[in-house]
């Protein structure tokens, strides 16, 4: 009887220490995921902020553009509406609404990252991929696509008031409005017009966000493996420029393709009520890519830089790249 009890008491201590060391592994990994989400946080805001601060010119040119029918007839071209800007309120006014546009691309690009992070890891946990198994090229496309625009979609719902003032903010000269900063802008807005004010243009923001990420996502994705497999080609490791070329490529191609969606967010949040039908019965085809020009450029470098920066901040950071 004595050695019997001597077993069951050694196992015990066993099963003790063993689940010790299972509760001490998931503490560990609760603190390894949320360490991970906060890398993507902060690398996705870095990056959001330094290309929105050195980029902020062909935002404002944009804007201009597609709203310049509201107050002043025809729209003209990038580089005549960047030279009246200039003239009539210096060079600072190429900056206009700067505030507002990195607060929001921060706070959007951090949010987007961080919830790309998120949503991509809870799928994985879910709907794990056998080992052996073949994905379609296709399912991997709409998956990717789904995780880019509903973590876009989420963020752009939250920082709909931030855009809204960045937008104001940027054709303040034009329409004769007066702020003083975010925080007057955004109280000036709730105060005169309430939730409707804040969160107006919000399906429009939607149609071209969502959309917009899911294809950036998507493409990205796709010119990263390409340049991944080139750059093996060559014996190294994918380096800051692919990643630059990667997000330029896809950058292009996603602000090309949802275009029309910013001409009409524009207008609305300028609070010129219409519609896409409305602007191509009245103006023609060709005004819903009215400021695509600046806009892609804007783009086109801004994901580039984007992605370059996520994925280096992230790795030194101790993070790695989604995918």
């Amino acid at each position: 009887r004595g050695p019997a009890l001597v077993r069951r008491a050694a196992t015990m201590a066993v099963d003790a220490k063993a689940k010790r060391v299972d509760e001490a592994s998931k503490r560990t990994a609760g603190i390894a995921t949320t360490s991970k989400g906060t890398v993507s946080f902060l690398a996705g805001s870095s990056a959001g902020l330094v290309s929105s601060l050195a980029l902020q010119p062909f935002e404002v040119i944009k804007t201009r553009m597609q709203a310049h029918k509201l107050y002043m007839g025809p729209p003209t071209g990038m580089f005549a509406t960047a030279s009246c800007v200039v003239r009539n309120e210096g060079v600072r006014g190429l900056w206009a609404g700067v505030t507002a546009s990195c607060v929001r691309t921060a706070a959007g690009a951090g949010l987007y990252f961080f919830l790309l992070e998120r949503v991509t890891r809870e799928l994985n946990h879910r709907f794990p991929k056998k080992e052996g198994e073949k994905v379609s090229a296709a399912a991997e496309g709409a998956r990717m696509f789904t995780l880019g625009a509903a973590s876009r979609g989420l963020a752009a719902t939250l920082l709909c008031p931030i855009t809204v003032v960045k937008t104001r903010m940027e054709y303040a000269a034009m329409s004769g409005a007066t702020y003083t900063g975010v925080g007057n802008a955004l109280w000036q807005v709730a105060s005169k017009e309430g939730a409707k004010g804040l969160f107006s243009g919000l399906g429009s923001t939607l149609a071209r966000d969502a959309p917009f990420s899911g294809l950036n996502l998507l493409m990205y994705t796709k010119a990263r493996a390409v340049m991944a497999d080139y750059a093996r080609g060559q014996g190294r490791e994918l380096t800051a420029l692919d990643t630059l070329i990667a997000g330029a490529v896809a950058g292009g191609i996603a602000t090309f393709a949802t275009h029309p969606p910013d001409v009409l967010r524009t207008r609305v949040q300028l609070k010129a009520a219409t519609s896409l039908v409305r602007i191509v019965r009245e103006e023609g085809v060709r005004a819903l890519w009215v400021g695509s020009t600046p806009r892609i450029a804007r783009r086109t470098l801004q994901q580039a830089v984007t992605w370059s920066l996520y994925e280096h901040i992230s790795t030194a950071m101790g993070g790695s790249s989604v995918f």
